[in-house]
C-alpha cells in the first residue's frame, strides 16, 4: 500500500527546470531529468493574491520549480498540471545576509494607491544618481530652489 502511495505521489508532485516561459499565458514547459528529460505541456504558475490584489510573477529559464499535477480520472498518469513555485539548491543558493530580496532582471512596475518607504539606513540610486549623495554645485543656502538632478 505504501509503494502505490509513494507512485501516485510521484506521478503528482515532481521537480523539473523550466525549459520555456509564457509571460502573456502566464505559464511554462518543465523538463523533467529524473523521467528522461521530458517536457510538460504548458502549467500554469501559481500566483500568491486574490483577483484584485496579486503579486505576478514568471520564474526564469533553467530555474528549479515545484509542480504539482492532479491525477486523472482512471488513476493512471497525470491530468492537468501548476507550478507551485521556485526552489533553492547548491546550485541556486539563497541570498545570504538580508532577508528580502527582489531580483528582477527586467522591468518592474508598482501598481498602488500611496507608496511609503521606511529605512533607517540605506539609498536609492537611478540612472546612476544618488539619492543620499546627490549635491547640487552652485546653489546658495537658504530658500533658493535647483533643478532636477542630472
Amino acid at each position: 500500500m505504501a509503494t502505490d502511495i509513494y507512485k501516485l505521489l510521484s506521478r503528482c508532485v515532481r521537480v523539473g527546470r523550466v525549459s520555456s516561459v509564457d509571460a502573456a499565458d502566464a505559464s511554462a514547459r518543465v523538463t523533467f531529468p529524473d523521467r528522461d528529460n521530458i517536457v510538460s505541456p504548458p502549467l500554469k504558475v501559481v500566483m500568491r493574491g486574490c483577483k484584485e490584489d496579486k503579486d505576478y510573477w514568471m520564474p526564469a529559464i533553467d530555474d528549479q520549480v515545484l509542480c504539482l499535477f492532479i491525477a486523472n480520472g482512471g488513476g493512471k498518469g497525470s491530468g492537468k498540471g501548476y507550478i507551485l513555485g521556485t526552489i533553492y539548491s547548491s546550485v541556486d543558493p539563497p541570498p545570504g545576509g538580508a532577508s528580502r530580496v527582489l531580483n528582477i532582471p527586467g522591468d518592474m512596475t508598482i501598481n498602488c494607491g500611496a507608496l511609503t518607504v521606511n529605512a533607517s539606513s540605506g539609498d536609492v540610486t537611478v540612472n546612476g544618481i544618488s539619492l543620499v549623495n546627490h549635491t547640487h554645485g552652485g546653489v546658495e543656502s537658504g530658500g533658493s530652489k535647483t533643478g532636477k538632478p542630472t
